[in-house]
């Protein structure tokens, strides 16, 4: 039997409504998932009991798979909702050495502050008002014809809402006497739809249809909707519904079909229930082509009225960074592919830049093909010389700068914003905004990736993986999400996390570069099952790729049962640059260093890396390439007195001081010193 919804809980300028499983404070309702929300109704359940950080755990994640950092991340929001400042708390406690309590106000208080914390009985709508949507994290609108496709098909995804809004999840307790909690959101995976039309020239449509449905339905926090990426890796292998429902773990699929003739326009689609194949629910839509717009307005208005939920399915605003040119967007994921796939070479950079331009030229008002660009010059840059990467970082700038000037309040010109704050060294205001940014969207990569980097580098590593782990389990299939968690799961010591991982991953698409080398690492280092053919497998692998094709790697190879000859090796890279692959090969020389117990040459590379960082010397190194810092963790080189002075002269160590939150096994040794291990 269920147990009976608390009434509201108010106090301060915050209200809890149970029933509506959500929060607000001063009338906004704040971004909260619903674990999080778990774990305050678990702790305001009973106010003044200390929980320890296991009972947590247990109740609301089954202690499943799950890291201390998860919990530590979920605190955060929850201080963020409530307005708290974890050094002086006032409702959310933490009790080192044990857990959380949460405390109410106690009567005086109350009366003094004329503010009674109180059970509210009235209805969550005249309590809070929901603010407005967040912009668009993953993908720029689309030209005419993609944008008719979407509207003839969005009722088709919120028609499924309407179907699960009429089978509600039955909620239990998670443990006597306590709150329920959250229930299990409805899994959904928008699969490729077909195209159909006579010529078979309409595939663009299909998926831009798909991926349409798919970008509207994630904003519901009513469903966990798996990423594209992943629903797209099952395109033409025609493979059996209730296999592709297990392996993307999705309880019900959407597939469809468009078809394309002249001025007319068919769209069909169903939801099928994954665990037997069944179908639940179909519908098809013809539409004769005239004005596009007006179309989509009158079947969008159409879904608002006969489903209980509410859509926001108005045109992609210029103001969010997107775009209405076709060829534009059809370049933007072509860009974006060859990231995902982890194709970092400078061919693929080069290519990358040529779409990014080729975007800007078509749209250039789009503010999500300008972040390409930037980000395309940026990565060129870093393929050459100082001289000629200037040119190419000023222009990088200056697409910055008109993505301010055309979208000042898109999420992108605010994630500018926060990275600008780290380039001046306001890493505590860099980190507010862009947490501020990843809390209050679809937990996306392009939306989270810059917050991750800055944890990442002021050593949060727990928080930093338990991030990446949301994000990848939206996305199974995307290997870039699986490369850096298994740099995640090294930095934090898991290697047996890391090798599921790795082995996991091999499947994916994509370069398998970045997994390979942390594996070769891995066993180097005596972290990995293996022999000396598996190890020369791995290095036979790796010098296939031009990044690994140096008179250093290879001599490696001549070496790889004996430790102090490989040292020898590392010692001669720094020695001779040019024999070690140049200065940007330095993080390979770190890693083998560092796999093979040597901390004093593993610091060494580890400073010529840094050294060689744009903007290391002016204190100015953007956030990302600071991953230097912590992807060795075999040597013990965190404790070394160089690797101290690294944290000092990077700004980490101010940062810590500055805020009180050290980064993962560091610590303040009174209040001029510290150390890590």
């Amino acid at each position: 039997m269920s147990q009976p919804v608390r009434d509201n809980l108010v106090f301060d300028a915050v209200v809890v409504d149970f029933a509506g499983r959500r929060v607000s404070r001063a009338g906004i309702e704040q971004p909260l998932e619903p674990k999080a929300f778990a774990v305050l109704a678990l702790l305001t359940g009973q106010p003044g009991r200390a929980f320890t950080r296991d009972e947590l755990l247990d109740a609301v994640w089954g202690h499943r798979h799950v890291t201390q950092g998860v919990l530590n991340r979920v605190m955060s929001l929850l201080r963020q909702a409530l307005g708290e400042d974890a050094q002086h708390p006032r409702r959310l406690h933490t009790v080192h050495g044990v857990g959380y309590r949460f405390e109410l106000p106690d009567a005086d208080t109350e009366t003094d502050a004329g503010i009674a914390p109180q059970r509210d009985q009235s209805a969550a709508g005249d309590t809070a008002m929901r603010s407005p949507p967040a912009p668009v994290a993953a993908r720029p609108d689309r030209a005419r014809w993609p944008w008719l496709v979407a509207a003839a098909a969005v009722l088709l995804a919120v028609a499924a809402l309407a179907w699960w809004s009429r089978h509600p999840v039955t909620r239990t307790a998670a443990i006597a006497g306590s709150p329920p909690a959250s229930p299990q959101r409805p899994s959904l995976a928008v699969l490729p739809f077909a195209d159909l039309s006579q010529s078979r020239d309409q595939q663009y449509l299909a998926d831009g249809l798909a991926e349409d449905i798919l970008h509207r339905l994630v904003q519901s926090p009513a469903l966990r909707v798996i990423g594209r990426t992943s629903s797209f890796s099952f395109k033409d292998r025609h493979e059996d519904l209730r296999s592709i429902g297990r392996a993307l773990d999705a309880a019900y699929l959407l597939e469809g079909s468009v078809r394309r003739d002249g001025d007319r326009l068919r769209v069909t689609a169903q939801l099928i229930r994954a665990a037997d194949g069944s179908h639940l629910w179909s519908r098809t839509y013809a539409r004769e082509l005239r004005d596009v717009f007006a179309v989509q307005d009158e079947i969008s208005t159409d879904v608002a009225q006969a489903l209980s939920v509410t859509l926001d399915v108005a045109r992609f605003s210029r103001e969010r960074g997107g775009t209405t040119d076709v060829d534009a967007y059809e370049r933007f994921l072509r860009w974006r592919s060859i990231g995902m796939r982890g194709q970092f070479e400078a061919e693929h950079d080069r290519e990358r830049l040529r779409l990014a331009r080729e975007m800007v030229a078509l749209d250039p008002h789009c503010a999500l093909c300008w972040d390409a660009l930037a980000r395309s010059l940026a990565a060129v840059a870093d393929d050459l010389d100082e001289a000629q990467a200037g040119a190419l970082r000023a222009e990088a700038r200056e697409a910055r700068e008109r993505i301010a000037r055309i979208a000042p309040g898109s999420w992108i010109a605010q994630r500018d914003r926060a990275n600008a704050l780290w380039r001046e060294g306001r890493r505590a205001e860099a980190l507010a905004l862009a947490g501020q940014l990843a809390a209050s969207g679809p937990l996306t990569h392009e939306r989270v990736w810059d917050y991750a980097f800055m944890t990442y580098a002021v050593g949060h590593l727990d928080d930093t993986t338990a991030l990446v782990e949301q994000v990848r389990a939206n996305d199974p299939m995307l290997l870039y999400l699986s490369r850096d968690l298994q740099y995640d799961y090294t930095a934090t010591r898991r290697y047996a996390d890391a090798e599921a991982e790795y082995r996991r991953g091999q499947v994916l698409d994509g370069s398998q570069q970045s997994p390979d080398f942390l594996a070769f690492c891995r066993q180097l280092a005596g972290q990995r099952p293996g022999d000396a053919a598996a190890l020369r497998e791995l290095h036979t692998r790796l010098r296939q790729d031009a990044r690994f094709d140096t008179p250093f790697f290879r001599d490696l190879g001549t070496a790889l049962e004996d430790r102090e000859a490989m040292r020898e090796l590392v010692r001669r890279a720094l020695a001779d640059e040019t024999y070690g692959g140049g200065a940007r090969a330095a993080d390979v020389w770190t890693a083998i260093a560092d796999a093979l117990g040597d901390a004093d040459l593993a610091v060494a590379a580890m400073r010529r890396t840094l050294e060689n960082a744009e903007g290391f010397s002016q204190g100015t190194m953007p956030q990302r390439f600071y991953v230097a810092l912590w992807n060795a963790p075999y040597s013990g080189v965190r404790a070394h007195p160089d690797f101290k002075r690294l944290l000092i002269e990077t700004g980490v160590a101010d940062y810590w001081r500055q805020t009180g939150r050290w980064g993962d096994g560091c610590e303040p040794l009174g209040s001029e010193d510290f150390r890590c291990r």
